[in-house]
């Protein structure tokens, strides 16, 4: 009985110290933009583990265009009303820190999956339902999320585009955000 118990209490501590070790990802407010010009309030909020749930709403970049020529470069970007939910998994944030690597602001690579649903406005371009929803996207992501600075941080994320709504259309996915952290 007192050997069970040695046991189990030694097995508690050894649960313990291996939780209180693991390096947690941390609730954050931001103020963001995307590489189309997009700009968007966000709260992420760490809630079990590495996963973490990011909620933004905002203008969001709907159309980001370059063309370029021998003598002419143009770009153009389209912005809409969106709200966006995105599920994320940091992983090898316990290796950053194992290793000295900086993980404050949750700076780690993650997968995510942001859903995206966006509002037409007159001027976008966007057919749209009656109900003024003008797309539904979901887009797995992997993404590579630093911090630096104090209050700054920078996301590069690569996946596909699923748009649901208002046709159904895969396309990939690659975006740069950049934004302030607090």
């Amino acid at each position: 009985m007192k050997m069970k118990r040695m046991l189990l209490s030694l097995v508690a501590l050894v649960v313990a110290a291996s939780l209180q070790a693991q390096v947690r990802p941390q609730n954050n407010h931001t103020v963001s933009t995307t590489l189309g010009l997009g700009l968007e309030y966000g709260f992420e909020w760490a809630f079990a583990g590495q996963a973490t749930v990011v909620a933004r709403i905002g203008m969001v970049s709907k159309d980001f265009t370059l063309r370029s020529s021998l003598d002419n470069f143009q770009w153009s970007a389209t912005m809409c009303p969106g709200v966006t939910l995105e599920p994320r998994y940091y992983i090898l944030m316990n290796w950053r820190d194992k290793h000295g690597k900086y993980t404050s602001g949750n700076s780690a690579e993650f997968i995510g999956i942001p859903t995206t649903v966006t509002f037409a406005t007159r001027g976008t371009g966007m057919t749209y339902s009656s109900n003024g929803i003008g797309e539904l996207a979901v887009s797995p992501v992997f993404g590579v999320r630093r911090a630096f600075a104090r209050h700054w941080f920078h996301e590069f994320t690569a996946g596909a585009d699923l748009l649901c709504m208002p046709e159904f259309i895969v396309t990939p996915r690659v975006g740069y955000r950049i934004g302030y952290l607090f």
